[in-house]
């Protein structure tokens, strides 16, 4: 009866819509939406493909079936997806997996072998050279020993660049980096230089040498008071050449004068008290007093003596024959000869350029020696002034 009466109301509502509105116009094809597809059920007798088991699972399994064998039906049937790392293995043993169980977990792949490294580059044999002594050698981080008779002979280097370390007491350590060629040998020299104790040790020792060439400390306090004569040369800045004759008299301390006697007149030049000034007559007169004033200044202050004496209160180096005294203000470089005596300095102040003086023709003055000649100019340049002594006389000579 309810299903009758749903009827009838359906087709009034039908009945109403269709007086209302008239016909309802068909829907076109393209605004029409596709047709739903129904699912095809599953045939029957189908197997569904199992999925494989996790470690997690296989674990599970073990624990709960307390059974191996029904845990490798499991296995046999779908299979796992982990590998039989020696960690897994060891945590199914651990659970009561059988050897069969284990033996049903595929192993991990196999790490393929790395591949063999090349045979290295032997290169030749190298040898090392030291001068002027034997030293220690470190090549490549690994001490070698020391050289014998200046040398050593390393074999069995790689091919390459090599770093070789080359050290002494005393002298500085040098590193250098050698190239090393495959069956080649190879000699590489090294120049050992004294290092800065060792270098003020000789500083002092060439300086005592020189002393004792002079004459020592009583040869040196001689050539505080002296007298003699000589010729100074010049040269003018026309390019002549000028020699005047003279007489010198120096004292005790920075005390000098000296008397330029030319053809056209006469000049005294003098220095006491740091204070420097010449005086000139006849023909020299107004003209040479700028040449009598600058040769008697440079002739006090490069006195040997003097200039040993000032380098004994200061700190000295020595390296390749040469002593230097490096200060704030200035700086002394003496070159020293074979005999212990000075031939050449080198005397710089502040940023003016060098001077250079020449000491050779060494005269005796009783138990001590004195430049014969005395040359000064800028360094590499011929010298401008020239101090020739033909004698000398010291007023403080002691009877031996």
């Amino acid at each position: 009866m309810l299903r009758q009466i749903a009827l009838v109301i359906v087709c009034v509502i039908a009945i109403a819509c269709t007086m209302t509105f008239g016909q309802v116009p068909p829907v076109p094809k393209a605004q029409q939406p596709p047709p739903q597809q129904t699912p095809r059920p599953a045939a029957k007798g189908a197997a569904k493909v199992p999925t494989p088991l996790t470690l997690r699972q296989v674990l599970e399994s073990l624990s709960t079936l307390k059974n191996s064998k029904r845990v490798e039906d499991q296995i046999s049937r779908a299979g796992v997806s982990f590998r039989g790392t020696p960690e897994t293995l060891d945590i199914l043993k651990q659970f009561g997996a059988s050897a069969k169980l284990i033996s049903m977990i595929p192993a991990p792949p196999a790490t393929p072998e790395p591949p063999k490294p090349a045979e290295p580059k032997i290169a030749g044999a190298l040898t090392v050279a030291c001068e002027p002594l034997d030293c220690m050698v470190v090549v490549r981080g690994k001490y070698e020993g020391k050289t014998a008779q200046g040398r050593k002979t390393i074999n069995g280097l790689e091919a390459g660049v090599v770093n070789v370390e080359v050290f002494a007491d005393g002298y500085e350590h040098v590193i250098q980096s050698v190239q090393m060629e495959e069956g080649k040998p190879r000699e590489e020299n090294f120049s050992l230089k004294p290092g800065t104790v060792l270098r003020q040790q000789n500083a002092k020792a060439a300086l005592l040498k020189v002393m004792s060439s002079l004459g020592g400390i009583d040869g040196l306090s001689e050539l505080a008071d002296i007298e003699g004569s000589g010729t100074l040369q010049w040269t003018a800045s026309d390019g002549s050449v000028e020699q005047w004759p003279m007489t010198f008299n120096k004292r005790v301390g920075r005390d000098l004068v000296i008397t330029f006697k030319p053809r056209d007149g006469q000049c005294t030049g003098s220095v006491a008290a740091k204070v420097v000034k010449a005086e000139c007559r006849g023909g020299l007169k107004n003209s040479g007093e700028k040449i009598a004033e600058q040769g008697t200044s440079l002739f006090l202050s490069y006195q040997l003596q003097d200039v040993l004496n000032t380098l004994m209160a200061r700190p000295m180096t020595m390296s390749e024959g040469r002593m230097e005294s490096p200060d704030s203000q200035d700086n002394y470089v003496l070159t020293i000869g074979k005999d212990g005596l000075i031939t050449e300095l080198i005397y710089s102040i502040g940023e003016d350029p060098p001077i250079r003086i020449q000491y050779s023709n060494y005269l005796t003055v009783n138990r001590s020696r004195y430049p014969g000649r005395i040359a000064m100019g800028r360094q590499n340049a011929e010298p401008a002034w020239v101090f020739t002594i033909n004698s000398v006389r010291s007023k403080l000579a002691r009877n031996p």
